[in-house]
């Protein structure tokens, strides 16, 4: 079969326009593209690093919910002969809920977590996706107007794991 130049010459421009969509589409929904699993990698507070010394964490969003659960490092060497050595070893932390973007936004909604006064409340953050790096910034506590303060600067960095 013998391809005829104008014809491949319209299936291209087809395609580029196709990609140009898709790439316009990438851009008017920001730059903060979350869907995936991701791991924790460094938080700082008021610019100040702050070490997770062996706590993980991770984060599974799907394109509307979202879910995170961390541990603390050395759980399995603990000699469990206390309660606290027990329940840092038993114990595993996180929540759930649905969240939104738009634009640099990202905003989660929590519906399960430990402490019942963030249940229900938007918690807004800033979005920034670099390659595979998500830096998600939020002021703590995020209700400033019911809070004296102190207010703190959160940096958290994720790492998207493949």
């Amino acid at each position: 079969m013998r391809l005829r130049p104008g014809l491949i010459a319209a299936a291209l421009v087809v395609v580029s326009s196709n990609r140009l969509s898709y790439a316009q589409a990438q851009s008017a929904s920001g730059g903060c593209r979350v869907q995936g699993v991701w791991e924790l990698v460094s938080v700082s507070t008021d610019g100040k690093e702050e070490p997770l010394a062996g706590y993980r964490q991770r984060k599974v969003v799907t394109p509307r919910h979202f879910m995170w659960i961390g541990q603390a490092a050395k759980r399995d060497t603990l000699p469990l002969s206390t309660l606290t050595d027990s329940l840092r070893a038993y114990s595993v932390s996180g929540g759930s809920g649905t969240y939104t973007t738009v634009g640099d936004r990202y905003i989660e909604q929590i519906d399960f977590f430990n402490d019942s006064r963030f249940l229900g409340k938007p918690w807004p953050a800033k979005c920034r996706i670099e390659g595979d790096r998500w830096y998600h910034s939020f002021t703590d506590p995020i209700d400033t107007t019911a809070a004296p303060g102190p207010y703190h600067h959160v940096i958290e960095v994720w790492r998207r794991v493949p």
